[in-house]
């Protein structure tokens, strides 16, 4: 039920309001109705923990030490943070974000809990979500994008990655043995049509370069080393191939040139729908305090902090640059977007670790990080407190900490 509550809670408005805007309301000052919604979750999930204490402490002994320094680091941001109070309460947020995911992995555990919940909910959301689109457009539709599809959810970024994690999971389930092939394949279709009308072009990039490669890892149709290689000879050869023909034709490619395909294949220009002016601009504030930042989650404050100073020119109020990595280096330095970036490659070694006797559930974490990490490209979800990837992303981490745990000497049956 907590699992349930803290996803919905995660990727719906604020007090189930979509009316209004809750962020830009109380930004600085913290909203009130977010306190309600996630503290009374916090305290259950410490209760648990604490019911379970001999469970967590070994679970907890297996944490990733990344994100127990990333952790350390944000806490000591608060001493240069430029409004500590925000990056105080935001630290509760991510304190009880680890509690959650805890919580979760020490009560009535099975290596299957994770996948098989995260599907239910988030096919559930996409279900309510088209309801809402034809029944209630004015809540289900967002103005300015071709009239991109919300559903029940905070935007169409938040429709269209639970959407893509759909179709992950649901092939995941097909790919080993888990589901049947019709419900699997039906809920990919449906799962893919919202991905579509939501028009979130970075989602649908990320469940298409993390798909192929999962399903031939849980069912290859030949010897998977040998299909890696040789994939990599013909790309490579293929690449160099028309590198060379560009060369000799039209010489060195600009910067726009070698972009247009991509932007030009999923619908946008070769800025990236303005990403890469804001990658700029939040870049030169980077270089003002590359080993500290501004503090964790000290930034994106809309009007009255400093990110509109950035960006007025271009949007207005924005809440993300758009690009995780940067985020992390803005807010906490470089130190910072190394843990950050530690975090995803220590999760990945895990999982890659713990594959030959947990196929199944490895499999899931791999390509989920896999999907995070190419998201944040041109999103910013990872390390942000409360939203549903990042929510999902202390599930998965924590969920390879308890696997080790089970496999780590003298541990009880």
């Amino acid at each position: 039920m907590l699992f349930w509550v803290t996803l919905a809670f995660a990727l719906l408005p604020d007090g189930l309001d979509w009316a209004s805007n809750a962020a830009s309301n109380d930004a600085q000052g913290g909203s009130v109705i977010r306190r309600l919604q996630w503290m009374t979750p916090f305290l259950f999930c410490a209760l648990v923990i604490w019911l379970r204490r001999g469970v967590a402490l070994r679970i907890a002994r297996q944490i990733d030490p990344f994100l127990w320094l990333f952790l350390g680091w944000a806490v000591l941001s608060v001493g240069w943070s430029d409004y500590p109070m925000v990056t105080v309460r935001k630290l509760v947020l991510l304190v009880g974000t680890g509690l959650i995911a805890l919580s979760f992995q020490v009560a009535a555990w099975r290596p299957d809990r994770l996948r098989r919940h995260t599907r239910a909910c988030l096919t559930t959301l996409i279900v309510f979500s088209i309801i809402v689109v034809f029944a209630l457009p004015n809540i289900g539709h967002v103005a300015g994008y071709e009239n991109a599809w919300t559903g029940i959810t905070r935007s169409k970024n938040h429709l269209g990655m639970a959407a893509s994690l759909v179709m992950v999971l649901w092939m995941h389930g097909l790919a080993i043995g888990e589901v049947r092939p019709l419900p699997a394949i039906g809920w990919t279709a449906v799962a893919a049509v919202t991905l579509i009308m939501a028009r979130n072009a970075t989602a649908l990039l990320c469940v298409m370069a993390v798909l192929p490669p999962m399903w031939l890892m849980l069912r290859p149709v030949i010897s998977l080393r040998g299909l890696l290689f040789g994939s990599a000879l013909a790309l490579g050869a293929v690449v160099l191939s028309i590198f060379f023909v560009v060369l000799i034709t039209h010489g060195v490619p600009g910067w726009r040139e070698i972009v247009a395909p991509v932007a030009n294949a999923v619908g946008r220009d070769v800025t990236f729908t303005g990403r890469l002016e804001i990658w700029r601009l939040v870049y030169a504030e980077v270089l003002k305090h590359p080993l500290f930042g501004t503090g964790f989650q000290a930034f994106w404050l809309g009007i009255g902090g400093p990110a509109p100073w950035v960006t007025q020119n271009l949007y207005g109020v924005l809440w993300q640059a758009h690009n995780g990595y940067l985020d992390l280096a803005n807010e906490l330095g470089v130190p910072g977007l190394l843990l950050g970036i530690g975090f995803l490659a220590n999760t990945i070694r895990r999982g890659v670790l713990l594959l030959p006797g947990w196929r199944a559930e490895a499999a899931w974490v791999l390509g989920f990080i896999a999907f995070l990490s190419l998201a944040n490209l041109a999103e910013s979800s990872l390390f942000r407190p409360i939203h549903f990837m990042f929510l999902l992303s202390v599930h998965a981490s924590l969920a390879l900490a308890r696997l080790r745990a089970i496999d780590s000497p003298n541990q009880e049956s």
